[in-house]
């Protein structure tokens, strides 16, 4: 229910787009909404059905009633006036929409263009999807770049000041490589959508790629949503290879340090300084207004001493978003961009580009 609601609340202009549509046929209802650019289908079994049918109503109203009601079972009859929701004590009517306004929500085909582990696609979205541009004008990095090739699924997103990739393989592909902008809003919901089946040790995501809609599938649950036109800029060309400075860092000890030190910055200063050295690593951050922080983190370095300076946002994000217990941090000079992963940069690798610290 909880991406129903969002996808039908989630854009203003056509009264229809806070609808939806409700199907029932032989033991199951089918719930669907759309915005226009994203569209979602949710179903579930029902003890029994007198007459096959659909309605339309809002969204708001007929989740928020269902919410509030209690009772184990719920009654639905609809015709083209009014829906009817029924329980042991309660009754509500709300008002029926026309369905022959409420826009077509595309059907998943009969076979999928490839099958990816449901756990690893969730997991490759939170490890990426932050960092796409959310300037409207951005247009192609507004989104995150699906890119297959051979028999692995790479998601990479940036906003021109930090890239994040994730890659993992696929457990079925039919299709030849390709490459397409998926918008970050539709990936945003992918947990309301689809929740994480408890007690299966296995959960696949059927996929379906046209030239401009993705559609993703899990039992009876469908996220549809266009793509995002525009050509992805060429990332490879941006991840150094020639890094010589490298140190490795517990995740949680760095994330707790940038975290803090973020504290005493400012708008106006908004970077953290971290020095490498032979002793380990020193966190530190000033601010005139705000006053000083300085933090010792242990950590294992190869290399000359650096002094390289970042949004700490920037930091923390990846940081939040990656698992492992230690990261590594590969750089060369203070003004070029670090790398940090996990140490197999083919499942996740993290660029950012440093910022000029106050002398």
């Amino acid at each position: 229910m909880g991406a129903i609601a969002t996808v039908a609340s989630g854009r203003a202009g056509r009264a229809i787009f806070g609808c939806t549509r409700l199907t029932v046929s032989s033991g199951a209802v089918e719930l669907a909404a759309t915005d226009g650019e994203v569209a979602v289908r949710a179903g579930a079994p029902v003890l029994a059905v007198e007459q096959e049918g659909e309605a339309v109503v809002a969204a708001d109203r007929f989740l928020a009633i269902v919410r509030e009601l209690v009772d184990v079972e719920l009654e639905i009859d609809a015709d083209e006036q009014r829906c009817a929701i029924i329980a042991e004590r309660s009754e509500f009517k709300i008002p029926v929409q026309s369905g022959a306004d409420f826009p077509v929500v595309a059907q998943f085909p009969a076979e999928p263009d490839f099958v990816v582990d449901g756990r690893k696609l969730r997991r490759m979205i939170e490890l990426t999807a932050y960092a796409a541009a959310r300037e409207a004008s951005r247009y192609a990095i507004n989104g995150v770049l699906w890119q297959k090739q051979g028999n692995r699924l790479y998601l990479v997103a940036t906003d021109g000041r930090r890239l994040a990739r994730a890659g993992g393989s696929l457990s079925r592909c039919e299709v030849a490589d390709f490459e397409a902008i998926v918008p970050t809003r539709a990936l945003s919901i992918f947990d309301r959508v689809f929740a994480v089946p408890r007690g299966e040790r296995d959960w696949y995501v059927d996929v379906s790629l046209t030239p401009n809609q993705l559609m993703l599938r899990s039992g009876p649950r469908l996220l549809a949503t266009g793509l995002v036109e525009g050509r992805f800029p060429k990332y490879d060309d941006v991840i150094p290879r020639d890094n010589d400075k490298i140190a490795v860092v517990g995740r949680e000890e760095l994330y707790g340090a940038v975290r803090r030190a973020a504290l005493v910055t400012t708008e106006e200063s908004r970077a953290v300084r971290l020095t490498f050295d032979g002793g380990g690593l020193v966190v530190t951050a000033q601010s005139p207004e705000q006053g000083e922080a300085r933090l010792d983190v242990a950590a294992e370095y190869r290399g000359e001493q650096m002094t390289i300076g970042f949004n700490p946002a920037f930091l923390a994000e990846a940081l939040r978003a990656f698992s492992g217990e230690r990261v590594q941090i590969e750089m060369r000079e203070s003004f070029r961009p670090a790398v940090i992963s996990g140490g197999d940069k083919d499942e996740f690798l993290y660029v950012v580009m440093p910022v000029a610290l106050p002398g």
